[in-house]
């Protein structure tokens, strides 16, 4: 998750206080971004996750956080001991290896804190050449910020298309939250 601090956005005249979920690919750059209203649920975790993974089209060896309280209990130093229940039944859905920094260390998640940065100057660059940060509706927000994030994705599509080759499949997983009643 990371807050647009770089940039405002109004929904019709009216100011939108929201967060984004972030996920990226660390070889290839592949990004996806959902806006979040309120704040780092699970469920904005796990929605997140998944139409990330769904656009991806496949599912990683290992998902990588810091200590987001929607992913960890965050009252012990041993990971596999310290997971949500929900948070573990969803990577063991996806089969899917959860992994986080150590506590207190940001900069050994490098490989999304620096492109969280990235992304919001494109966002709020793209604003200023849009001529306004004012949008009709949340969806139509949804696909402006989609918009930016599929042109950087066309730039590294020969590393995507690499770093694909690995990921498995996820077509034969249905949605987590239609099976389980987790939230």
């Amino acid at each position: 998750f990371t807050t647009p601090k770089t940039f405002q956005v109004t929904i019709q005249g009216k100011p939108f206080k929201h967060l984004l979920y972030h996920f990226r690919l660390a070889y290839s750059g592949w990004s996806f971004i959902q806006v979040v209203q309120g704040g780092e649920s699970f469920q904005a975790l796990s929605q997140g996750l998944q139409n990330a993974l769904w656009r991806l089209g496949g599912c990683p060896q290992e998902h990588r956080t810091d200590s987001l309280s929607a992913a960890y209990k965050n009252l012990s130093n041993h990971p596999q001991q310290d997971f949500t229940t929900k948070y573990e039944q969803l990577c063991q859905h996806y089969q899917i290896t959860p992994t986080r920094n150590n506590l207190g260390k940001s900069h050994e998640n490098g490989s999304i804190e620096g492109p969280h940065g990235h992304l919001k100057r494109r966002i709020a660059q793209t604003l200023i050449l849009r001529g306004s940060s004012d949008f009709e509706s949340i969806v139509s927000y949804q696909s402006f910020l989609q918009f930016v994030v599929n042109r950087h994705n066309r730039y590294h599509h020969k590393q995507i298309d690499e770093e694909k080759t690995r990921l498995k499949p996820c077509d034969n997983f249905k949605h987590y939250l239609c099976q389980k009643r987790c939230l």
